[in-house]
């Protein structure tokens, strides 16, 4: 007799990972009072659609990789956030700050 296996569920695409890189990491490493890095990013990833998420990532890549300053970063999230996820624009710009980026 052939053993019959379960369906496996389909699975939605998933973002990359944010990147390795210092602020990357420093901004998931959490712990801190106020807004925590890993929070963000799962409120982030659940709010913004693929697209805007993975434009996120890229940006923050960019300041990682000296390609972009702080504020071309900050003026890029408040582009991809938009008004209506401005409390998210606002925690990024707090972690940014904690970090010292």
């Amino acid at each position: 007799p052939q053993a019959v296996r379960e369906p496996q569920p389909v699975r939605e695409p998933t973002a990359m990972p944010p990147p390795a890189e210092p602020a990357a990491a420093a901004l998931g490493a959490g712990g801190s009072p106020g807004v925590d890095g890993k929070q963000f990013f799962r409120q982030a990833r659940s709010r913004l659609s693929y697209e805007a998420f993975n434009q996120f990532l890229a940006s923050i890549k960019k300041l990682n990789n000296q390609q972009s300053t702080r504020e071309e970063t900050l003026d890029e999230a408040r582009r991809i956030f938009g008004p209506e996820l401005g409390d998210l624009y606002k925690d990024f710009e707090t972690l940014l700050n904690r970090h010292g980026m």
